[in-house]
């Protein structure tokens, strides 16, 4: 069982989208995957500015993963 970063941008104008790290990344704690979705948030709204997007909001949270069924 693991965690990984999950982080919805809203733009001003455009649909929510929600990102996933790619290669998805798994973090062994939820703190750990916390910290990791802030910094990555916080980089994904800057970047979205720098670009002239307005964002009108943004979420970022942990989805916990069962990583022991196989496929």
């Amino acid at each position: 069982y693991m965690w990984k970063v999950l982080v919805v941008i809203c733009t001003l104008g455009n649909p929510c989208t929600l990102f996933e790290e790619d290669p998805v990344k798994f973090y062994a704690t939820e703190e750990q995957c916390i910290v990791q979705a802030e910094q990555k948030a916080r980089d994904m709204v800057e970047t979205f500015k720098t670009f002239g997007y307005y964002i009108d909001s943004e979420a970022h949270s942990c989805l916990y993963v069962d990583t022991t069924q196989s496929t």
